[in-house]
Order: C-alpha cells, then sequence, then structure tokens
C-alpha cells in the first residue's frame, strides 16, 4: 500500500507542467553551473600542475556543483512537495483517506516516500553528468558516493519536514513558505556563533558527505530529524482522523 500510495504521489507532481518546468529549470541550472566551473578548472590546469597542487576535478568542478545542488533541493523540494497534504485537506479528501482501512502511518509513508522519489531523477542526472566527466579525467569515486548519499539523506530529510508543514496547513504556499523558512534557518544556523545550536547547522553536517567523509553524527542527524517528523506528521493525521 505504501508503493501504491508513494506512486500515486510521484504522478500528481508530475501530472502538472509545474513538476516538469522545475525539474527541467533545475537541471539546466546545474549543467551551467557544472560547465561554468570546468571553465575555470581549464583556465587554471597548467597553474595548479606547474604547483603541483592536490586540488582535481573533484575540488573544483564536482564538489562546487553538488552544494548548489543541495541549495535548490532546499527550494524544489518544500514547492512540489507543499499540497501533498495540505490539499488533501483543503479538498476534503483526507476525510475519505481517513475513514478507510489505510493505516495512518502507511499513508504517510507512501506520501513521504512519493516525495522522495519524485526527486531522485535531480539526482540520478546530476550523478550521471559527474560520472560522464569522469570519462575523461579521473575523479574519486568515493568521494562521489559520499556525496550522493549526503544529498539524498538531506532529501529524505526535507521532504519529511514539508510533509509535516503540510499536515498543519490547508493552504499549500502557506506550509512551502513555513518549510523554507526553518530549512533555510537550519542551513543559515551555523553563522549564529551558537555552539548549542551548531549541532543542528545543516549545513554543517552535509558538507562532510560533500567532502567525502561519513560520519555517524552527519548519519544520526539526517535520520534523526527525518524520523521525528514523519512521526509529528504521523500523529497529526492521526488527529485529523478524530484520534484522540
Amino acid at each position: 500500500m505504501i508503493g501504491t500510495i508513494a506512486t500515486r504521489e510521484v504522478r500528481g507532481i508530475y501530472a502538472t507542467l509545474t513538476g516538469w518546468i522545475a525539474l527541467a529549470a533545475a537541471q539546466l541550472l546545474l549543467a551551467w553551473l557544472l560547465f561554468s566551473q570546468l571553465e575555470v578548472y581549464q583556465k587554471i590546469l597548467p597553474d595548479l600542475v606547474r604547483s603541483n597542487s592536490p586540488l582535481g576535478l573533484t575540488d573544483l568542478v564536482v564538489s562546487p556543483t553538488l552544494s548548489s545542488a543541495s541549495l535548490l533541493l532546499l527550494v524544489l523540494i518544500p514547492l512540489l512537495g507543499m499540497g501533498s497534504l495540505a490539499d488533501e485537506q483543503r479538498s476534503g479528501r483526507m476525510q475519505l483517506l481517513l475513514s478507510s482501512p489505510l493505516p495512518t502511518h502507511q499513508l504517510v509513508l507512501g506520501k513521504w516516500l512519493g516525495l522522495v522519489l519524485a526527486m531522485l531523477p535531480l539526482l540520478v542526472m546530476l550523478l550521471a553528468m559527474a560520472v560522464v566527466l569522469g570519462l575523461g579525467s579521473a575523479l574519486d569515486a568515493g568521494r562521489l558516493a559520499a556525496a550522493f548519499l549526503g544529498l539524498l539523506l538531506f532529501t529524505a530529510m526535507a521532504a519529511a519536514v514539508t510533509l509535516l508543514l503540510s499536515s498543519l496547513n490547508e493552504q499549500p504556499l502557506a506550509a512551502a513558505a513555513m518549510a523554507w523558512g526553518l530549512l533555510f534557518l537550519l542551513w543559515l544556523l551555523d553563522a549564529s556563533g551558537s555552539s548549542s545550536l551548531s549541532l543542528l547547522a545543516l549545513k554543517d553536517h552535509l558538507a562532510p558527505f560533500l567532502q567525502g567523509l561519513v560520519r555517524t553524527t552527519d548519519l544520526v542527524y539526517f535520520i534523526a530529524i527525518t524520523a521525528a517528523a514523519l512521526g509529528l506528521t504521523t500523529h497529526r493525521v492521526w488527529r485529523l482522523g478524530g484520534g484522540e
């Protein structure tokens, strides 16, 4: 049943032009950023060779592009997921769903998985661009795999947060605005200078993945926030169904 709901969610996102236009625009922007970085790299390559610099294609082209991709995902996920539960409440379909024998947690997991899968084409195309680039040069495969894992965990977390805020609103735009506000707050927390708040800094936990490092603390960060958001969403939907 989770798979059925996820499939329906993906089809709903790409049933309108909004999903396709957002995906195409993001892909074109990432391609432009990648080739811009590549052009700069080619210009400074003779200097790097002369100075025997350890910096290579992965450091100067791929990593900056992946970092830009995380910001694009931060914008796209709330945009495409804002109506996941908000539209169901506004249209009255939520009561029909909750009156069915479908368990609440399966409904939430299906919606979340569908949003994650809808973002997967962008991640796969980004990975494909990096792999094609590596055909003519030496890329660090391990670092690329760690970066892809980090972006996938980031996508899962952002989707869960978006779903939670979509369950709290009947207006999709309000849900998107709240999701953007919360996610950007987490992204900018590293600039607060507070050691306690820095534990929640999103960028500080994503950056190691982009550098090829897979740390337990970073895994726990993304998994914990994702699980907490999904748990709160499940409780919220359960209350919408009359749960006490």
